[in-house]
């Protein structure tokens, strides 16, 4: 079985990559379709990790 991270991490990972095509589809400049695929693919992930963690304390 699939934990719940692992889940939540994948639909971000998979919003961050429809993002980043939609921007470029869009003609958005490259810095911002990158900086989603960053924000929402590796940032998001790792700051609700560590907000999780935090609640467990």
């Amino acid at each position: 079985m699939v934990s719940r991270d692992t889940r939540e991490t994948a639909l971000l990972v998979a919003l961050a990559v429809v993002g980043f095509v939609v921007a470029s589809a869009l003609d958005a400049p490259d810095a911002v379709a990158w900086g989603i695929l960053v924000a929402v693919g590796g940032v998001a992930p790792l700051v609700r990790d560590e907000w999780r963690r935090r609640q467990d304390v």
